[in-house]
């Protein structure tokens, strides 16, 4: 019994988490689409007349809007660090209650890419110098980079909560998904359930770069449509076929991990070299630039005096 309820409590987590992540998204892209459109006549003025356009006061860097929306970005790529904070605190029972790693990388990721997107607006659109600008491209590199990383933990296969399998139990994976299909099969016929379990099984591709990665991910997403389409002419009731079809693209994700284990492992190791350092000098630099602003910038008087 304890099983079922455990797996049901992760499916139940998990599509809160979802839920959660995606309206939280809904809310900040909405929020800098409105920004943008009400700002577009002060951006597309030139540097120079800008300070005679009515929305300077405003959009500003140092303006009520632009503030707020430094303040908006900076929080995002300081709560993002939870992301964090959670996989340090893994090993302790009671973090379940808080989401599973799989939210938490979802949160993390949409604060990476948001983030930027309100400094920028806080920037004014405009080229920052400095150690601004220093800071700016950190801030760029740390969220590209950070896109990347998660591409290549994608290729690290993870259990039903999110959490990373070893080699062995990843192998051990495979064999329990294989012998599932077998068992929701067994009363079917046809030559396409056979086709579609050879086009899951054969597959023996190894990259050893990038680009063996992303050539690898282009043939998982090709055998994955085939096999569904496969499933589909084979004619088996719904029940049947959506376990089928659940348990051999799973099938091929798994085999997608395994191949691609060692590659995957060395490039996220020099991912972490490049990564790490980029986002302290970022937080570094970021945290000069609040405080240059809080002591001579006049940011008080703005937020708390008006315009």
């Amino acid at each position: 019994m304890s099983g079922p309820k455990k797996s049901k409590k992760v499916e139940y987590a998990e599509i809160a988490g979802t839920l959660g992540v995606g309206c939280f998204t809904f809310v900040l892209v909405s929020l800098a689409v409105l920004m943008f459109l009400i700002g577009i006549p002060y951006w597309i003025t030139g540097l120079d007349a800008r300070i005679q356009h009515p929305l300077h006061p405003y959009f500003r860097s140092g303006g009520i809007v632009g503030l707020l929306a430094g303040l908006l970005g900076t929080f995002l790529m300081v709560v993002m660090m939870l992301y964090s904070v959670r996989k340090w605190l893994n090993f302790l029972a009671f973090m379940e209650f808080v989401g599973s790693m799989q939210w938490w990388l979802r949160f993390h990721i949409v604060c990476g890419v948001m983030g930027p997107v309100f400094i920028i607006l806080h920037g004014a659109m405009k080229m920052p110098t400095g150690s601004v600008g220093i800071a700016f491209w950190c801030m760029i590199l740390v969220s590209g980079s950070g896109i990347f990383g998660r591409y290549l933990f994608g290729h690290f296969p993870r259990a039903a909560a999110g959490r990373r399998m070893d080699l062995k139990h990843a192998r051990e994976s495979l064999t329990d998904l294989r012998a599932q299909l077998v068992a929701e099969t067994r009363d079917a016929t046809g030559d396409q359930i056979g086709q579609a379990i050879l086009m899951a099984r054969e597959l023996h591709d190894e990259p050893s770069t990038f680009v063996g990665l992303v050539m690898l991910d282009a043939e998982i997403r090709r055998r994955s449509d085939v096999v569904k389409a496969l499933l589909w002419r084979a004619g088996l009731p719904r029940g049947v076929y959506n376990r089928a079809r659940s348990t051999l693209v799973k099938q091929l994700k798994m085999k997608r991990s395994l191949a691609s284990w060692e590659v995957a492992k060395r490039l996220f190791k020099y991912w972490h070299i490049f990564h790490q350092p980029l986002a302290i000098a970022m937080y570094l630099l970021a945290t000069i630039h609040i405080f240059n602003a809080l002591l001579f910038g006049g940011v008080m008087k703005t937020l708390f005096g008006g315009v």
